[in-house]
């Protein structure tokens, strides 16, 4: 009976984690859209201070200096959204432990919280030292955080715990499809982090080295797209060879060319409407809209590599030693 239980709590975590999980993902999404606001309007000092700011707690901030100006509300609300992310961060981890038996899925939530904690203090360092330098990490990192923040989601997913671990059948082909995925993920975190620099030489006027930036992001584009023609060959190959993928798996590869074709055309259309000076509200809009879409994207991969380490057996969800042990006794 006893291993019945420890089987049982294995295989059917509590729902709170997930629903926690998957609400601090989602949360993030506007968190991004206000960070990337911050770097178009260059509003990154609007507001004096951090956790006090103007001499009040951040939470206590007065509504009438918050809607005083454009770049105060964008820089405030930030700031807001950066705390309900780390407050549901920090309840998914709490849920994970207190519900799920398994150690990868407390593992992941802790990464996910000390992941959100970090990008916090970063944001937060950058406003007391007014240091751009600590703006273009903290701009970087951003999109790391938020795929971590979409992974921890689908390892709380129900389709994550439901299908079944790695087999042999076209191991190959899967082992294949994880390599193809990670080595993705890595050239376009590349093209995200030149994605930053080169927008946080622009404001409040466009660095000298502007150009040269401009170029490696447009060279890194092309990269992408070569190494994302490569990752859905082996998708195809691995479809050909086994009857069929995960559906998380299969989502997130259908979700893939339509991402990349949105944030190429986003990223045209933000170059072609800049200009130096004070930002429009056509250059704000794309140009958030072409951060927020390299964030998806660079999501969206992370689910596929995910997937693809599990088909490869790299990484598995049930505690089975655990259970082992438990049956043993």
């Amino acid at each position: 009976m006893s291993a019945t239980l420890v089987l049982s709590s294995a295989r059917e975590p509590g729902l709170w984690p997930g629903r926690a999980a998957l609400l601090c993902a989602c949360c993030a999404l506007p968190l991004l859209v206000f960070g990337g606001s911050v770097t178009t309007l260059g509003a990154g000092m609007a507001v004096d201070g951090w956790l006090v700011a103007e001499g009040h707690f951040l939470l206590f901030f007065p509504v009438d200096k918050w809607f005083r100006d454009t770049a105060t509300f964008v820089e405030h609300t930030h700031r807001l959204f950066g705390v309900l992310v780390g407050l549901c961060a920090l309840a998914g981890f709490v849920f994970a432990w207190l519900q799920d038996a398994r150690r990868g899925a407390r593992l992941s939530a802790l990464a996910a919280l000390l992941a959100v904690c970090l990008q916090g203090a970063l944001g937060g360092l950058r406003v007391l030292e007014n240091e751009p330098r600590l703006a273009f990490l903290h701009g970087a990192l951003a999109q790391l955080v938020f795929a971590l923040l979409c992974a921890n989601a689908v390892l709380f997913s129900r389709g994550w715990r439901a299908e079944p671990g790695a087999t042999t059948e076209a191991r190959g082909e899967r082992r294949a499809l994880a390599r193809a995925a990670m080595t993705a993920l890595v050239v376009t975190y590349a093209q995200v982090v030149l994605g930053a620099w080169y927008r946080h030489g622009l404001r409040p006027e466009p660095v000298q080295q502007s150009t040269l930036r401009f170029l490696l992001h447009g060279l890194g584009a092309l990269l992408v797209i070569a190494v994302l023609a490569a990752l859905m060959r082996r998708a195809a190959q691995l479809r050909s060879a086994q009857s069929e993928l995960p559906g998380g798996l299969e989502r997130a590869l259908r979700c893939l060319p339509v991402l990349l074709l949105v944030q190429l055309v986003l990223g045209g259309l933000a170059w072609a409407g800049f200009q130096p000076g004070a930002s429009g509200p056509a250059e704000w809009g794309l140009s958030v809209a072409h951060v927020l879409g390299g964030a998806l994207l660079f999501a969206d991969l992370g689910v596929i590599a995910l997937w693809s380490q599990r088909l490869a057996g790299a990484v598995e969800l049930p505690n089975t030693r655990r259970a082992a042990r438990g049956g043993a006794s």
